[in-house]
């Protein structure tokens, strides 16, 4: 058990009484001690993303980002900023596909073990904000805005509650409280059934407005999973690759995370001033970037293995092949939705046409 986090969380409560979920996320992710302390992404840790899972996403990934580049009439250098990046595998990735030519890669991260890890990575400079990054071109977001700070409101037979953290004894346990009328809160409780619990995700909401301000002129690229009109799911966390049904349980020992409404992050976003193109799918966002055509090669290419006689080859191929499937798979990583935003007058790139049209 991470001692200090539960210490901090304990002496907010006796404070100020039963704390937001916010506030505890705060401390039991990125307080001291806490989660995102040491990057916790990839095989040996307890979830994986998309990059992990093949280096192919990266390579469409940068397709992508290329033609955004050419939109902005080829600026060099070109300026991206990766926010919430991780262990810097995406960072790798896209620095390998975006190939030769004046690329400045900023990495940002809150957690100063994973700034360390980050550091060591050629080619890339380390951050700790947004606000920190002179003008950037593309902006780039990828599994961030679930792991913000959020609040939850919960239906129950007496109308919505908030859900507060508290303690009984040892124990830290949920807490109901009345809801302000007028608040955001309420806002998003209209319509709740007993029992049945959204989330007002107040850290995505303030990485969307630091966003507005510090786009002078580009994109934006948000990849998250969720839905339109609710997050699509509930609070929840990760350790050792397995869910953890109770985020009270262990504070600092896994992650805490719930779907995104994007349709609400996009609202914020232009409300911001931003220009935001239709919600799309991982699914039809990598098909648009040429996803089929690569599973053919790597097939063309696992059938020439197996006539040079190379068994071992071929069934590398095919491993690869399978495992990358789940990156366009609609039931699995492929139901995540991509978010583009663009400061004014600049167009939608031709990918993300052909992935929103019926």
């Amino acid at each position: 058990m991470h001692a200090p986090v539960r210490a901090a969380i304990v002496e907010a409560i006796r404070d100020h009484g039963p704390i937001s979920f916010a506030e505890y996320m705060e401390l039991a992710l990125y307080g001291e001690g806490g989660y995102y302390d040491v990057p916790p992404v990839g095989v040996d840790g307890d979830f994986v993303t998309s990059p992990h899972v093949h280096p192919v996403f990266g390579e469409l990934l940068g397709r992508a980002i290329a033609e955004l580049r050419s939109a902005l009439g080829d600026p060099s250098p070109f300026r991206i900023a990766e926010v919430g990046a991780g262990d810097g595998t995406l960072a790798g990735q896209l620095l390998e596909a975006l190939g030769p030519g004046d690329v400045r890669y900023a990495a940002i991260e809150r957690s100063p073990g994973a700034r360390t890890t980050l550091s060591a990575i050629e080619g890339i400079t380390v951050r700790e904000t947004l606000t920190d990054i002179d003008d950037p071109h593309l902006v780039l977001a990828h599994e961030l805005l679930d792991n913000l700070p959020f609040r939850r409101v919960r239906g129950t037979l007496d109308g919505p509650r908030e859900v507060r953290v508290g303690t009984i004894g040892d124990r830290l346990v949920e807490v109901l409280t009345d809801l302000d009328p007028q608040s955001e809160i309420a806002l998003a409780a209209t319509g709740l059934e007993s029992d049945e619990e959204t989330v007002v995700p107040d850290g995505a909401f303030a990485f969307i407005d630091e966003l507005s301000r510090a786009l002078t002129r580009g994109y934006a690229l948000l990849i998250d999973y969720g839905d339109l009109g609710s997050p699509g799911g509930t609070t929840h966390g990760y350790r050792g690759h397995r869910v953890v049904d109770d985020p009270l349980d262990t504070p600092g020992e896994a992650d805490i995370t719930a779907g995104v409404d994007v349709a609400a992050i996009a609202a914020r976003a232009e409300a911001g001033g931003l220009t935001a193109f239709p919600v799309i799918t991982q699914h039809r966002a990598l098909m648009a970037l040429g996803f089929e055509a690569w599973v053919r090669e790597e097939l063309a290419r696992q059938v020439s293995l197996l006539d040079e006689r190379d068994g071992l080859g071929a069934v590398r191929a095919w491993t690869g092949r399978s495992r990358a499937t789940l990156l366009a798979d609609p039931a699995s990583l492929g139901r995540f939705k991509w978010l583009l935003l663009a400061t004014p007058g600049l167009p939608a790139p031709a990918w993300l046409v052909t992935a929103a049209a019926p």
